[in-house]
C-alpha cells in the first residue's frame, strides 16, 4: 500500500466533535481540524447541555462546520447526533480538549481501501505534548484494557467471538460509516466510558477489521470534565460504573454468568478501596467518598438490570436512527497552506520584552492570516508541545546529543548555545512531520543556525542586535579577556558566516542593515526585506483616543513622561534621570519609569554613573520591573515617552507609545530615526546634550502650549496606525514568506 490515498482516492470524512461546557477548548480543537492536510473533510460539532460560552465560540464558525446540538450529557447519545448528520464515508473522532497531527486523517484514510477494514485508530500523546497517553490498547468481554507492545499485531484479534478485541480511544479512532450503521452506532446506555470499547467489540463480531496506525497522532490536554476534576479525581462514578457494570453483564455472558459476578464483584471491590484509599490520603473528603460509595450501588444496580433488559429484549445493535435524516456534505473551506516556525529563546508570559515580543506578536499576526504557526521556545523545566489559541508552543530543552558535532561544524562555542541549537534542530526534525515549509530564527544566538544547510526547508534570518553591535555595551565582554575570546569572538564570527550564507534576510530597518554590513564587511541589502515591527493598538484596547487623553490631561495640568528600558547604557537611562532631575521642581511633571528596581543599593549605583540620586526625583516614580498588562498601562497613561537610547536596531518602545498616543522624544540612532518622524510623531535630537536640553525645552513648551501636544500626539497615533499594527506587519511578513519559499522551490 503507497503512503497515502491520492487526493482523487482519499474517502470524503466527517470528524466529530463532541463538547459539554469546554468553551475554553473548543476552539483550539476547531482550529487544530481547520489545520488538516486532507482533501474532503467536514466538521460536526454536536453541543451538549452547555452553560458556559460554547455556543458563542461554534456560532464564530457558522457556515464552515456542522453545528449541532444534544440536550442530555451522555456521549453516546451526542456521538449518534453526529453519525446521523455525517456525510463523509468515514467517521472520526475527537475530543473537544484534542488537537490533530495535520496528517491525522491521511494516515487513517489510506486504511479503508481495504473493503474488510471498520475502525482505525491512532496513537494519542498526552497533555505534556510528548508523552504517550495510550498506544496500542485490547480489551476482554469485561472491558478490562491491556496495553500490548508497540509491535504486537492486533489484526489476528480480529474474528467474531474473539476473547480479546482491539480496542480504540475515543478521542482517535474513525469508523466505517456503513459499518457504524450496520451495528447501530453506540449504545446509549454508554453515557460516559467503554462506549467506544462496545463498537470496537460489536464491529469485530459483525466480521469486521479494527486495528491501529501509530502515526495517526492526537495531541489531548486532559481537560475537567462533569464526571473528572483537573487533577483527574471523580467527582461522581454513577455514569462510569453504569456503563462497565452493563458491559460486564451484556459482553461476558459468553463466559457464564458465575464468571459475570466474580467480575462484577472485583470491579465493585476495586473502586471501594479507591475511594478509601482517597479518602484516608484526603483528596477527598469522607462526605465526598460516601457520595462516591452510594453512585458505584447505584450505578451497579441500573447497569445490570439494563443488561438483562437487553437480553430479554433481544437487543443486537447500538440506538443510531438508521433512517435520520442527513445533510449534504459540508466541506472545510479550501485554503492556502502555509506553515512555519518561529525559533525563540524567550516567550511570552515568561519573558515579553524584545525578540521574544516580536515573535509572541507575529505568531499572532500569522495565525489570523490563516497560517499555521508553530514557535520553538526554551522550556523552563521539562519539554512540552502545546496548542493554544490557534498557536502551536514547543518547549525545548537543551540537548547535548548532537551538540558537539553543531559546535564543530559551526565553529561555536561549546555548551549553551549548541546546546540549545541542538534541541531545536531535534524539534524542527519532528515538526516536518507537519508538513513544515519555512524556518525563521533570529540573529542572536543564531538560535537555528543549521537550518541554512537543510535543503527540504526555506529559511529566514532575522537581524536583531547582534554580539558586534552589543560589545560596545557590555563592557564586562572585554573585561572577562578569556570569555571574550572563548565565546563572544567566536559567536560574532558564527553571526558574520551565517550573515554570508543567509539566503532570505528579515529586517526591521535600513538602520540595521547599515549598523550590520559596517559591522561585519558583508553586504546584505540585496537578501534582505524590510518589514516593521507591529504592535498592538493599546489605546483602542484602553477604550480611548487622543482626544480623550488630552481632555485627561487638561483635568489634571500635569503632563506624565515614561522611560521604559533596562537601566543599561545602551537604553539611555542616565540620560533619562538627567533630563528628569533638571524638572525635578516643576510640579506640571510626573515621570515614571519602568525597567528596573530602585532600592537603596541601586541608587547608590546610579548616583556613581550618572551624578543623579533617584531618591531627590520627587516627581518621579520608580515602578521596576512590570508585567505586560502594568507596562500596558504606562503607556496609556503617558503623555509623552522619552527614548535616549544611544542605539536602537529598530526601537519597539517608541512604536508602543505612540499606540498609546503619545509623541517620542529620542535620540535619532539606528532605528529610532525611522520610526520616529520628527515634528509629527515626536522629536528627534542628534547629540546627546542636544537631547537633555531640546526635550527638556519641549516638555516646556508642551506644558505651556496644551494644543501642541495634542496635535503632536493625535499624529503619533495616526502614524502608528499607518505602519506599526501588529496586522500591517503580519501581512507583510507574510508574503515575504511566501516569496521566500517560492525562491527557494523555483532554485531547487
Amino acid at each position: 500500500m503507497s503512503r497515502f490515498l491520492s487526493d482523487a482516492e482519499s474517502p470524503p470524512v466527517s470528524v466529530v466533535i463532541n463538547t459539554l461546557n469546554r468553551g475554553d477548548l473548543l476552539g483550539d480543537a476547531i482550529r487544530g481540524v481547520m489545520q488538516l492536510d486532507y482533501p474532503a473533510v467536514e466538521l460536526i460539532a454536536v453541543n451538549g447541555p452547555s452553560t458556559d460560552n460554547s455556543e458563542q465560540v461554534l456560532s464564530q464558525w457558522r457556515g464552515r462546520i456542522k453545528h449541532l446540538r444534544c440536550d442530555v450529557p451522555n456521549l453516546s447519545v451526542s456521538r449518534n447526533v453526529g453519525i446521523e448528520a455525517a456525510d463523509g464515508k468515514i467517521v472520526a473522532f475527537l475530543d473537544d480538549d484534542a488537537v490533530p497531527h495535520p496528517l491525522w486523517l491521511r494516515h487513517l484514510a489510506k486504511h479503508y481501501a481495504d473493503p474488510s477494514t471498520g475502525g482505525v485508530g491512532g496513537f494519542t500523546v498526552d497533555n505534556t505534548g510528548v508523552r504517550w497517553q495510550v498506544r496500542k490498547t485490547v480489551c476482554d468481554r469485561f472491558g478490562n484494557a491491556y496495553l500490548p507492545d508497540d509491535l504486537f499485531d492486533e489484526r489476528r484479534l480480529n474474528f467474531p467471538g474473539a476473547p480479546f478485541y482491539p480496542s480504540l480511544l475515543g478521542t482517535n479512532s474513525s469508523f466505517r460509516t456503513e459499518a457504524l450503521r450496520q451495528i447501530g452506532g453506540f449504545d446509549h446506555t454508554f453515557a460516559y466510558l467503554l462506549d467506544e470499547t462496545d463498537v470496537c467489540l460489536r464491529l469485530v463480531d459483525a466480521g469486521w477489521n479494527v486495528f491501529y496506525e501509530p502515526a495517526a497522532m492526537i495531541f489531548h490536554q486532559f481537560a475537567e470534565s462533569h464526571v473528572r476534576s483537573v487533577s483527574r479525581k471523580p467527582k461522581t462514578l454513577y455514569p462510569s460504573v453504569v456503563s462497565k457494570s452493563y458491559f460486564i453483564s451484556r459482553h461476558g455472558q459468553k463466559e457464564g454468568f458465575g464468571t459475570v459476578a466474580k467480575e462484577l464483584a472485583a470491579y465493585e471491590d476495586e473502586l471501594r478501596r479507591a475511594n478509601a484509599w482517597l479518602a484516608d490520603h484526603g483528596d477527598i473528603s469522607v462526605r465526598h467518598r460516601t457520595k462516591l460509595d452510594e453512585d458505584l450501588t447505584l450505578g451497579m444496580a441500573v447497569g445490570t438490570r439494563r443488561s438483562h433488559e437487553a437480553l430479554i429484549s433481544g437487543k443486537t445493535v447500538g440506538d443510531l436512527m438508521i433512517d435520520a435524516p442527513r445533510g449534504p456534505f459540508l466541506p472545510l473551506p479550501a485554503r492556502e497552506r502555509l506553515r512555519v516556525a518561529l525559533v525563540s529563546q524567550g516567550y511570552p508570559p515568561e519573558n515579553d520584552a524584545g525578540i521574544a515580543r516580536w515573535t509572541s506578536l507575529l505568531a499572532k499576526g500569522l495565525r489570523d492570516l490563516d497560517i499555521d504557526v508553530h514557535v520553538i521556545t526554551r522550556a523552563a523545566q521539562a519539554a512540552y508541545r502545546r496548542y493554544r489559541d490557534g498557536i502551536w508552543v514547543h518547549g525545548v530543552g537543551r540537548e547535548e546529543q548532537g551538540a558537539r558535532q553543531i559546535s564543530a561544524r559551526y565553529a561555536l562555542p561549546e555548551g549553551g548555545v549548541a546546546d540549545w541549537m541542538s534541541g531545536v534542530m531535534r524539534e524542527i526534525a519532528f515538526l516536518k512531520t507537519f508538513g513544515l515549509d519555512l524556518v525563521s530564527f533570529p540573529i542572536w544566538d543564531l538560535e537555528a543556525l543549521p537550518v541554512l544547510d537543510d535543503d527540504s526547508l526555506a529559511s529566514v534570518l532575522s537581524l536583531h542586535t547582534t554580539y558586534s553591535l552589543a560589545r560596545p555595551f557590555k563592557p564586562e565582554w572585554n573585561e572577562r579577556i578569556i570569555y571574550g575570546r572563548a565565546f563572544v569572538d567566536r559567536m560574532i564570527a558564527a553571526e558574520g558566516s551565517a550573515l554570508r550564507r543567509a539566503p532570505a534576510i528579515l529586517a526591521n530597518s535600513d538602520a540595521v542593515i547599515r549598523e550590520i554590513e559596517e559591522a561585519y564587511g558583508v553586504g546584505i541589502g540585496d537578501r534582505a526585506t524590510i518589514v516593521p515591527h507591529g504592535t498592538p493598538d493599546l489605546l483602542a484596547d484602553a477604550g480611548l483616543n487622543p482626544s480623550d487623553k488630552a481632555d485627561l490631561r487638561a483635568c489634571s495640568g500635569v503632563v506624565k513622561v515614561l522611560f521604559a528600558g533596562r537601566f543599561e547604557p545602551r537604553k539611555g537611562y542616565d540620560l533619562a534621570l538627567r533630563l528628569t532631575a533638571t524638572l525635578a521642581d516643576d510640579r506640571r511633571f510626573s515621570f515614571a519609569f519602568a525597567g528596573a528596581a530602585m532600592n537603596d543599593e541601586a541608587a547608590r549605583r546610579v548616583l556613581a554613573d550618572c551624578g543623579v540620586d533617584p531618591r531627590r526625583l520627587g516627581n518621579a516614580t520608580f515602578h521596576g520591573e512590570v508585567d505586560r498588562a502594568t507596562l500596558d498601562r504606562l503607556y496609556v497613561d503617558s503623555d509623552v515617552v522619552i527614548m535616549p537610547s544611544r542605539f536602537e536596531s529598530f526601537g519597539l518602545v517608541a512604536i508602543e507609545g505612540m499606540s498609546a498616543g503619545a509623541p517620542v522624544l529620542a535620540l535619532a540612532r539606528g532605528g529610532l530615526a525611522e520610526v520616529v518622524s520628527d515634528g509629527h510623531s515626536g522629536v528627534l535630537f542628534a547629540r546627546e546634550d542636544d537631547f537633555l536640553e531640546g526635550a527638556r525645552k519641549a516638555l516646556l513648551r508642551f506644558a505651556d502650549r496644551p494644543a501642541e501636544l495634542r496635535q503632536l500626539s493625535q499624529s503619533a497615533y495616526d502614524r502608528y496606525l499607518e505602519l506599526y499594527s501588529v496586522e500591517a506587519m503580519a501581512r507583510d511578513v507574510a508574503q515575504f514568506y511566501r516569496r521566500t519559499i517560492s525562491q527557494r522551490s523555483a532554485s531547487a
